[in-house]
Formats: C-alpha cells, sequence, structure tokens
C-alpha cells in the first residue's frame, strides 16, 4: 500500500509539473520556463548502484563469499524553484534499485532489492537563480524498504526477507537546461540506510547498508 501511493504521489506530481510549466509558458508570454523566477519541473535518472552492507547483512554476505551486489538504480522526481528562494530546488522523489545476482559459494546467489521515497534538495552554489550548473543535493528517504532474496536452486533451498525503515542520501551532480524546455542532469550519489525486519527464528532486526551509485537523465 505504501510503495501505491508514493508511486501515485510522484505521477501526480509530474502532472502538475506538467501543467503548471504550460501554465507558465501562457502566462508571462515566454517560450522557455527556465527564463522564470520561478518554475516546476520533472527528473528521470537511470545508472548503476554497488551496495555496502553493514549491521545484519554483512556476516551472511561475507561467510557465504557473494560476488559484488549491484543493479540498475532510476529514480523519478519532481522540483520547485521557488522565486523567493535563491539557489535552491524542493522536491519529492521515488527511486529503486533492481540487483543483478550477487553469486557465492556452493551454487548460492543473492539478490538485493530495495526501493524509497524521499523529500529532496538542491542546492546550486554558484548560481542564485537555480538554473543550471553545479549542485549538491540532500535527501531524507522516509519510507524504503529491501527485499533480499537467498537461494540455491540445485538444493531447492529459498530464503526471503525484507524490512522497512528510512535513509539519508548525499549528492553532487550537473544539470543543464536545453532551449527546448528539456534539459540534461547527472550525478552521484551515497545512500545510507538503517531499516528493521522479522527473521525468522530471531525475531525482530536491525538492518544497515550504504549505496553508491551513478546516474544520468533528463529533465522536463
Amino acid at each position: 500500500m505504501k510503495l501505491s501511493l508514493s508511486v501515485y504521489l510522484l505521477c501526480g506530481l509530474c502532472i502538475c509539473s506538467t501543467v503548471a510549466n504550460a501554465q507558465n509558458k501562457t502566462a508571462s508570454g515566454q517560450s522557455h520556463k527556465w527564463e522564470n523566477n520561478a518554475f516546476t519541473y520533472g527528473e528521470l535518472k537511470m545508472g548503476y548502484g554497488s551496495t555496502q552492507f553493514s549491521t545484519g547483512l554483512k556476516e551472511k554476505f561475507e561467510n557465504g563469499n557473494f560476488s559484488n551486489s549491484g543493479g540498475i538504480l532510476s529514480s523519478v522526481a519532481a522540483y520547485r524553484k521557488f522565486s523567493s528562494i535563491n539557489n535552491l530546488h524542493f522536491g519529492l522523489k521515488f527511486k529503486a534499485l533492481g540487483a543483478t545476482a550477487a553469486n557465492g559459494d556452493n551454487g548460492q546467489e543473492m539478490f538485493f532489492n530495495f526501493w524509497g521515497t524521499a523529500v529532496t534538495v538542491k542546492y546550486f552554489p554558484f548560481n542564485p537563480t537555480a538554473v543550471k550548473g553545479l549542485f549538491l543535493q540532500g535527501d531524507y528517504n522516509f519510507i524504503t524498504q529491501f527485499t533480499q532474496k537467498y537461494r540455491t536452486s540445485s538444493l531447492l533451498q529459498f530464503d526471503h526477507q525484507f524490512a522497512i525503515g528510512s535513509s539519508y542520501t548525499l549528492g553532487l551532480g550537473y544539470q543543464h537546461p536545453l532551449k527546448n524546455g528539456y534539459g540534461l542532469v547527472t550525478s552521484i550519489e551515497l545512500d545510507w540506510a538503517s531499516r528493521n525486519g522479522e527473521v525468522g527464528g530471531i525475531g525482530g532486526k536491525r538492518f544497515q547498508n550504504s549505496n553508491i551509485a551513478f546516474q544520468v537523465g533528463i529533465i522536463f
């Protein structure tokens, strides 16, 4: 249910972004939203994320001698630049990691996937109008859930677990708007997560991990 609400929220924001941009063009007579003091835009990025495990996850990862765990990290966001606030964009974001299999001893495989819904801020230190250039990014993922699966297909052994919690993200990126109302964006992000879940035979347990990712995408 929380995942569905998050997706609906981001879809609504993207629709609002499109409507707001159209209204800005009509009201101002300008052909490009980047020329306005205030504007709303969407962002879609894809890239690769590599996961490092800590409390609750590191032990089994190392004991199984698994290979690197990583996969495609995608995100969609909607941002607003307010006319009365310089250097900053405020937004909401949804991101998800779809991992490829990490291979371990004795034919074991591990899949580590997660998704998160965040409030996000971009700070453009060298551009008060916050239109383009280098930016620093900070996210607070107020809902983030992982799903981790272990399997040994030859023995028909499967283990499935999940946990939910929160995380923080710091990023460094560059954004370049284009004349047609679109633009390009790239970023490097580091995410720290702490989640709680139930483990069979143990009960409640805390899981921690970090993820470093490189992404490229478009703004619209």
